[in-house]
């Protein structure tokens, strides 16, 4: 599966999904970081240019992979352009009202076979996939921060994931493409 995803969402600019979408496209997958506030998505982008820079003067990676790092990124207001992603990931607000209500759109959204993600810590992978009609692609990807200096992946199943989507997700999050 890992080598099958062309495209990953991530919803949320903060902190932990502007690192995320870093990750994810030093590692050669494109992404589609969404938030619904333009400046959210600004600072983003210039988090992520400034954390990749230090990573460029540090000798840690190449200009060239910088550069193929920053093509392979796009930011959005628009939730509806995450129907093509492969696999979604959301870090947004700490709320399971707030969760459950996105992974209801997503589900609407997302192509049939997209698994959809949560960072959460602490709210049920089961009642998100709850929200959804996709229950079993559903699951918990808790990335520990900040998300492209710390290679540890929590990897949490709902009660109704499939083995198919923890084991593309433990892929994903095991492949040289995410984690180096």
């Amino acid at each position: 599966m890992a080598s099958t995803v062309k495209m990953i969402g991530v919803i949320g600019g903060g902190q932990m999904g502007s690192g995320i979408a870093q990750l994810t496209a030093m590692h050669g997958i494109d992404v589609c970081l969404v938030d619904v506030n333009t400046q959210a998505l600004s600072t983003a982008s210039s988090s992520i240019s400034s954390s990749i820079n230090r990573l460029v003067s540090k000798s840690q990676l190449s200009q060239d992979k910088a550069s193929d790092a920053f093509k392979r990124l796009r930011f959005t207001t628009d939730l509806n352009d995450l129907s093509l992603a492969d696999f979604i990931i959301e870090a947004i607000v700490e709320s399971e009202d707030v969760k459950k209500s996105l992974f209801l759109q997503l589900d609407k959204i997302a192509k049939s076979s997209a698994i959809l993600a949560s960072n959460t810590s602490s709210i049920s992978i089961t009642r998100l996939a709850s929200s959804t009609s996709r229950p079993k692609q559903v699951i918990g990807m808790h990335f520990m921060n900040p998300p492209p200096v710390m290679k540890l992946i929590e990897i949490v199943r709902g009660a109704d994931t499939s083995d198919e989507t923890f084991a593309a997700t433990k892929e994903l999050s095991q492949s040289e493409r995410v984690i180096k």
